[in-house]
């Protein structure tokens, strides 16, 4: 059925007020307010405090849209908006956003919550206008008007809002697929094999190691039984997640802050995120060949660092506004450098859980006494099992270390990892009562006034 041409457009107006409180329209946008279901939260006094264009047709009130201009984190927040049924038309709302937009003249970057279900203010009239999309969670998409790294640090918080981090969320793994995409085009182009797991083959259970088991592909040739051990994920070597990275890095460093030091520096992740992120990055790192791989990797950040030097008896000469380290856990996997053996010093290779730890916070001593005042210093960290089957109790012995050293415990953030290779752990471990580990602990210390935070760090806006 075709809609009747309209024999005469209706007279147009829209006027932009600072405020709905004051301008002369308070009660029409509460009554509106109160009829429709989804913007019934500007008929609070609250929310009539923002600005808002008045949608006039034929001199009479016919709809809002409420925005908010926040100049502390250079944004607009597009907030409610509203038309009487029988008013309802996309052009004349189309029109109210580009109102708004016109409104920008600071250039800054434009967030707008939208519904899939919605008549008007849904992604579809939004796109037309310019705004793409940031985030989808279900029938609700996150969507902007900008640049996407305007907007970087709130995809990140939706993905990490709680302590609860999932690596096996849909927008995580995006994210973690963008960062070692970057980190495979720096292998090519550096000429370094398998860049993830530079100089870590076999490091973490061998061949024997369980994805190894639950990966392989078996068939029959000629009656003898092949294992294609393709998938055994680098010999089960375990490597720091990118998207952490960047949620860390991003999250932690002050607003007037530049520097990252990783006191036990490992992989090329944190370095690679940072020095992508525009920071300066030095790590403290025994193993030659390890400095040699994430060097090259880096080698188009500015200032990105791997310094092979004993972090238990190495202090940095210059203070740094956010330490990050995922130190190794004892007896999990095995480190060795260019001649096949573990550097001496290294920590894996002492021979009880005690001289590790003690060695291990002997590099957090260093660490802290470089720490700028109001940081934080964050580590992500797991516990392992010793001879006997039980825990060494890793996690509860850095808590009290970092109190003991007069930092606060800020945070205690779970990672969880994939149940998938751990169920298949769970068939052998259960009937020995052992839960096989499908997490790990980040821990946020923070050296400072916690009173702080809020002025020193950047103010991330609407979510």
């Amino acid at each position: 059925m075709k809609t009747q041409m309209k024999m005469f457009e209706p007279k147009i107006e829209l006027i932009y007020v600072e405020s709905v409180i004051g301008s002369g329209y308070e009660s029409k946008v509460a009554e509106l307010a109160s009829i429709d279901k989804i913007a019934y939260r500007a008929a609070r006094a609250n929310m009539q405090k923002h600005s808002a264009i008045i949608l006039l047709l034929d001199d009479e009130f016919s709809g809002f849209f409420t925005f908010e201009v926040n100049h502390n984190v250079k944004e607009f927040c597009l907030l409610q908006s509203a038309m009487y049924p029988d008013k309802k038309d996309k052009k004349i709302y189309s029109m109210m956003v580009q109102k708004i937009i016109d409104q920008n003249t600071y250039g800054y970057h434009m967030i707008m919550t939208v519904s899939k279900k919605h008549d008007l203010e849904n992604p579809k009239v939004f796109k037309e206008l310019g705004f793409k999309v940031n985030l989808e969670k279900s029938e609700f998409v996150y969507m902007y008007y900008g640049t996407e790294e305007q907007v970087r640090v709130k995809r990140l918080c939706h993905m990490a809002m709680t302590n609860l981090w999932n690596s096996t969320s849909g927008e995580w793994l995006k994210i973690k697929r963008e960062w070692n995409n970057k980190l495979e085009e720096a292998g090519e182009k550096y000429n370094i094999p398998n860049p993830k797991f530079a100089s870590r083959e076999g490091c973490w259970q061998g061949k024997a190691g369980m994805s190894n088991v639950v990966l392989s592909k078996q068939k029959v040739v000629d009656g003898e039984i092949l294992t294609d051990k393709s998938k055994d994920l680098n010999g089960n070597a375990s490597v720091l997640d990118p998207a952490v990275c960047e949620i860390i890095v991003r999250m932690f460093m002050p607003k007037n802050g530049c520097r990252v030091y990783n006191p036990f520096g490992g992989g090329v992740q944190m370095g690679f995120v940072a020095g992508g992120c525009g920071y300066e990055y030095l790590s403290s790192e025994i193993r030659q060949n390890q400095c040699d791989a994430n060097n090259a990797l880096c080698q188009d950040f500015y200032n990105v660092k791997w310094l092979k030097s004993d972090t238990s008896k190495f202090t940095p000469k210059q203070n740094y506004d956010l330490i990050f380290s995922c130190p190794p856990y004892y007896k999990v996997e095995t480190y060795l450098d260019y001649d096949g053996n573990p550097p001496v010093g290294e920590l894996n290779s002492y021979p009880t859980y005690e001289q590790f730890r003690d060695m291990l916070f002997e590099g957090y001593k260093n660490a802290i006494s470089v720490m700028n005042d109001n940081t934080f210093f964050v580590v992500m960290t797991g516990d392992s099992r010793n001879k006997d089957g039980g825990y060494y109790g890793s996690d509860a012995e850095h808590e009290l270390f970092f109190k003991q050293q007069g930092l606060h415990i800020y945070n205690k953030i779970i990672y969880l990892e994939s149940e998938f290779t751990r169920r298949a752990t769970a068939k052998k471990t259960l009937n020995s009562r052992k839960y096989p580990k499908c997490e790990q602990r980040i821990y946020v210390f923070y050296k400072g006034d916690t009173n702080k935070i809020k002025d020193l760090y950047p103010n991330i806006g609407r979510l």
